[in-house]
């Protein structure tokens, strides 16, 4: 792979990693690195082996959970499918890939009626091997349950049933996102984390000029378990990418390797929004407002990787796009999750500041931003790429 001035490329290790980069002048190789992280999984549901589950001729799925979703949000929603398969093919050892999207509504996962269970408000555990198996169709009387699913995979696909191998499908969330508040100030929407963060970093690489440097995004996978996989930000694997860009790079040797290159990250994750109805989950100084601009998000123990100097970094940035910019910090008796910035400043001696625009409904079946913020998050990625010293 050779790397020229004024190109773009794209790298996809794995098929839920992407790794896209734009080229400048000659003199890239001193201006450094500018990235911003995404990630591109969120939580839900995915389908297990054999998952036909026949009960009265009505025709479940057996799931498993995935990542940290708000399960009772899962009802009465219209869910489809979509993944991979693997299919086979004359090499043993490089079957064939499909992707797959029902895009369409094929499940639902109904709620009890409140008739038979009365204390259903008060609050109750939901199990997911009892009450979380999506209703897929009534069985007729010549239909069995016994490769249901399969049957109909093949035939969305377009291939045999006896040559798929492997299906890697997971359930989600079939609604279309819409503006809501009586000024349409709000963005309700399946999966805005991570997906926001990753459209808005894609539109700012695509709609910037070829400056100094290299503009690069990254978008890694399986954040919401924990990154430890091979397409996750707890792995090598973007080193390897840039190591790859590296020894593309004419006039490399001038830079030993990629780790002495500078790099500057922003990671680009949901953050928490002051909550009207929980105010006492927020801190009592530092609450982001949804369209109050994107958050900072900060952490004394380091589960965020803002340091001083790369807030200092983004709130110029800020400056330059005119747009306004929070700070976040956990409640002090609220840990709060992780995100990506301080994975990868864990691989590669990067500078890194971990932001997100203000969400409520987090890892909810729907979540909600704030227009302007994401808006925002576009211009400040824009400027961060458009950036000449």
């Amino acid at each position: 792979m050779e790397v020229k001035s004024f190109r773009e490329y794209y790298l996809s290790p794995y098929p839920s990693m992407l790794v896209g980069f734009t080229v400048g002048s000659d003199q890239y190789l001193q201006k450094g690195v500018k990235m911003i992280a995404a990630h591109t999984d969120n939580p839900g549901f995915r389908i297990k082996p054999d998952p036909e589950v026949d009960r009265e001729g009505m025709l479940t799925l057996n799931v498993e959970k995935y990542g940290g979703p708000i399960l009772s949000a899962w009802f009465d929603r219209p869910l489809s499918i979509a993944g991979r398969i693997a299919v086979k093919s004359d090499e043993v050892l490089r079957p064939k890939l499909i992707h797959l999207d029902f895009q369409r509504p094929i499940l639902t996962i109904p709620n009890l009626a409140i008739h038979m269970n009365r204390d259903i408000n008060k609050g109750m555990e939901i199990k997911v091997q009892k009450e979380m198996q999506p209703l897929m169709t009534l069985l007729m009387e010549e239909e069995i349950k016994d490769d249901y699913l399969l049957n109909l995979v093949a035939k969305e696909a377009g291939v045999s049933p006896e040559d798929i191998l492997d299906m890697d499908l997971n359930v989600y969330c079939r609604e279309e996102g819409i503006l809501v508040g009586s000024k349409e100030e709000f963005v309700s929407c399946p999966r805005i984390d991570d997906l926001s963060m990753v459209y808005a970093a894609m539109k700012a690489l695509t709609g910037s000029e070829h400056k100094d440097g290299i503009n690069m995004v990254a978008f890694m996978d399986n954040e919401e378990i924990g990154s430890m996989t091979r397409q996750g930000a707890d792995s090598m694997m973007l080193s390897t990418v840039l190591e790859r860009v590296h020894a593309g790079i004419k006039g490399a040797e001038q830079v030993s390797t990629p780790k002495s290159m500078d790099i500057f990250v922003i990671s680009a994750d949901g953050a928490h929004g002051f909550h009207p109805n929980y105010s006492e989950k927020s801190d009592i100084t530092s609450k982001p407002v949804m369209n109050k601009g994107v958050a900072i998000k900060i952490s004394g123990n380091r589960s965020y990787a803002s340091e001083v100097e790369t807030i200092a970094v983004f709130q110029q940035l800020c400056e330059r796009a005119d747009v306004e910019y929070q700070k976040f910090v956990n409640h002090s008796d609220e840990p709060g999750g992780k995100t990506l910035g301080p994975l990868l400043s864990k691989y590669l001696p990067v500078h890194v500041v971990d932001v997100g625009v203000p969400m409520l409904a987090m890892h909810s079946t729907r979540e909600l931003m704030g227009k302007q913020d994401f808006l925002d998050s576009i211009e400040i990625f824009r400027t961060f790429f458009r950036l000449e010293e």
